[in-house]
């Protein structure tokens, strides 16, 4: 197959910018001019004329959860309605074709977008049905509503004691259906789906994400073992396309799961090019937008609260030093600046005891990172996974809720100019997949209502690319395999419908998909005549 006339995007170490591509069976075998490509075609060789077009790397999301975005594909849509009202509606039309005594689930809903500007409770919920136990998850993730049923089911009534890590809402004594943190997960693991729910779920995200041109996946983890049980076997009967790098996580009990990690004997690396475990992965703090996660100083909004830790440093220490010891890498979910302080802490803990070069332990988020924690993260060698979509979905309420620290929140520019190498992930689907928008997010550090959050952390569009291709591959240690169009390398490639180095940036999530290559393979082509 031959790629010509195109801006071939190869994001080498010169960030060369090429007409032509050739690949043969599953990798590149060639990229320079028309004329130099063209010699190399073949009585069964396809041309693609590209006509000006980007052709890239295949889009690497290196912090995503597939699982949690297929199922959520079979539950409503909370992002559908503008009010309480409206969710309660579309959850009573769900409710007339579910089976008696078996849960409804919601997600996606936001508070601050919501006309009644406040939660749902579980009152709300008992409109929809008394009968079934009911779930609606917050937009971050970390923090959902139930109905009476369901804190029946549990066995939660009004003199429970929060769980570690987190807090069920009372007002006046009383149960709201709220669930914040680790309350929330507990609950979550109740409501869960089925195998077969879980494997159709699978499939759709695998779907929706080639449609956006995304080849490869850090999954960044689901409930206990049974995720990695369902990735895997997902993987191998080809219900997931996309290369899977497994972080070796629980969204419950997230040092339970590093520990059965431990106790198996696997670790990171194993796998092949299509599914690879990852790094060991825990929990230190909460979301961003809820906002729960932990900061060094009081919220803005709220001075008489910094937020919610799931460990102590020492528990952190401990879990994860364990981890290094015996050669995972390691990484944590960290939002605030105290949590992210806590997790280069304890990286820096783990290289004193058992020093180890080119371990490539990352920070998931590291969404709060002013410039002494730059410094020590520089300094440690570690790799963060920003996600610049939260400034677009979650921008103006950071504003609200953190104040000027919001310059200081996805520092993409000074993770850049401190030469801390790190990787985009979307975290879908607490935003969308699409990495077009969070390139454009990057870019223009633009909120939903239009306001620029943290104007002097922009970056280029090149400086986004790579981070969205070769430094995803180099967080996964596979550099050498994917993330840049260079010969020898894996043929997973994305092409647009227009150029993305000379497109307006205000345009920039307005470009589409084309074609998605993965491994050689054309797995997604819009219905768009003249594509091929």
């Amino acid at each position: 197959m031959l790629f010509i006339n195109g801006e071939v995007v190869t994001v080498d170490s010169e960030f060369s910018v090429m007409e032509a591509v050739a690949l043969k069976d599953n990798k590149i075998i060639a990229v320079g001019t028309n004329e130099e490509i063209l010699a190399l075609k073949g009585e069964e060789t396809d041309i693609i004329d590209l006509a000006g077009r980007s052709i890239l790397p295949g889009f690497i999301d290196a912090h995503a959860h597939l699982e949690l975005y297929g199922t959520n594909r079979l539950g409503v849509n909370g992002k559908e309605a503008d009010s309480i009202t409206g969710l309660i509606e579309r959850l009573k039309e769900k409710a007339k074709t579910t089976p008696e005594g078996e849960w409804i689930r919601g997600w996606g809903y936001n508070q601050n977008h919501y006309a009644e500007g406040r939660h749902p409770t579980r009152w709300d919920l008992d409109q929809v049905s008394t009968e079934h136990p009911i779930i609606v998850v917050r937009t971050c993730g970390h923090i959902s509503c139930v109905n009476s049923k369901a804190l029946e089911l549990a066995g939660i009534h009004s003199q429970t004691e929060n769980p570690p890590g987190g807090k069920y809402e009372r007002k006046a004594g009383e149960l709201t259906g709220l669930l914040l943190e680790s309350a929330h997960m507990n609950m979550f693991l109740s409501a869960n789906y089925s195998e077969e729910e879980v494997m159709h779920g699978l499939e759709l995200a695998s779907k929706d994400f080639l449609e956006k041109g995304i080849t490869s996946v850090h999954d960044a983890g689901g409930y206990g073992p049974a995720h990695i049980r369902s990735l895997l076997k997902a993987v191998s009967s080809k219900r997931i396309r996309q290369r899977v790098y497994a972080l070796y996580g629980s969204l419950h009990d997230s040092t339970g799961m590093v520990e059965n990690g431990l106790m198996s004997g696997i670790g990171t690396g194993l796998g092949d090019e299509w599914m690879k475990i990852g790094p060991a992965k825990v929990f230190i703090d909460g979301s961003s937008s809820g906002p729960t996660a932990k900061t060094r100083n009081p919220y803005t909004s709220d001075p008489d609260d910094s937020g919610i830790l799931y460990l102590s440093q020492e528990e952190l220490n401990m879990s994860l030093g364990k981890a290094h010891q015996a050669g995972w890498q390691i990484t944590a979910h960290a939002i605030g600046d105290e949590a992210v302080h806590m997790m280069i802490e304890a990286v820096r803990s783990s290289l004193e005891n058992e020093p180890r070069q080119d371990h490539r332990h990352r920070i998931e988020h590291s969404g709060m990172t002013p410039p002494d924690l730059l410094v020590k993260m520089k300094d440690l060698n570690i790799i963060p996974i920003p996600n610049p979509a939260f400034i677009y979905e979650f921008g103006d309420g950071y504003v609200s809720d953190y104040g000027e620290r919001v310059n200081h929140m996805f520092p993409l520019l000074s993770f850049s100019e401190h030469g801390i190498p790190f990787a985009i992930g979307s975290d879908s689907p607490i935003t969308t997949a699409a990495p077009l928008h969070g390139i454009f997010s990057a870019v223009t550090r633009m909120s939903k209502s239009g306001k620029v959050i943290g104007i002097g952390q922009r970056i280029t569009v090149q400086e986004a690319i790579k981070a969205y291709t070769l430094n995803g591959a180099y967080a996964s240690f596979e550099e050498e395999l994917k993330g840049s169009i260079e010969p020898g390398k894996l043929a997973d490639l994305v092409v647009l419908n227009d150029s993305i180095l000379t497109c307006d940036h205000q345009r920039l999530q307005e470009l589409n998909v084309e074609l998605t290559i993965l491994d050689g393979k054309i797995e997604y082509a819009a219905k768009k005549e003249g594509v091929i």
